[in-house]
């Protein structure tokens, strides 16, 4: 299995850190008109199916990804982003979205 760099911003650790400690990242693969299309999403509460997941420590927060059986990235970065709603949300080797 490779090992995935993961980067946290600041903001993001401070959220993650004020809403449960571990953010838990998980890849979603839909079709689409163009193919497939992999997305990640990033929730503070554990996941009700915890099987396959990698735990990494970063700077006081722990980060569990689950990328499913497909690839994984070289770099896994996760922001906050939003003005009203703030949320984190991760970056698959700098993209929103793996094709």
């Amino acid at each position: 299995m490779a090992i995935v760099e993961v980067l946290v911003s600041d903001a993001a650790k401070e959220y993650v850190k004020t809403h449960g400690v571990t953010a838990f990242v998980r890849a979603h693969s839909r079709r689409c008109c163009a193919g497939a299309l992999t997305r990640l999403e990033v929730m503070t509460a554990p996941p009700t199916d915890d099987s396959e997941i990698d735990s990494t420590n970063t700077e006081r927060v722990d980060v569990r990804f689950h990328g499913g059986s497909g690839a994984r990235p070289n770099q896994l970065a996760i922001e906050l982003r939003g003005v009203l709603r703030p949320r984190p949300v991760a970056l698959w080797d700098g993209w929103a979205f793996r094709p």
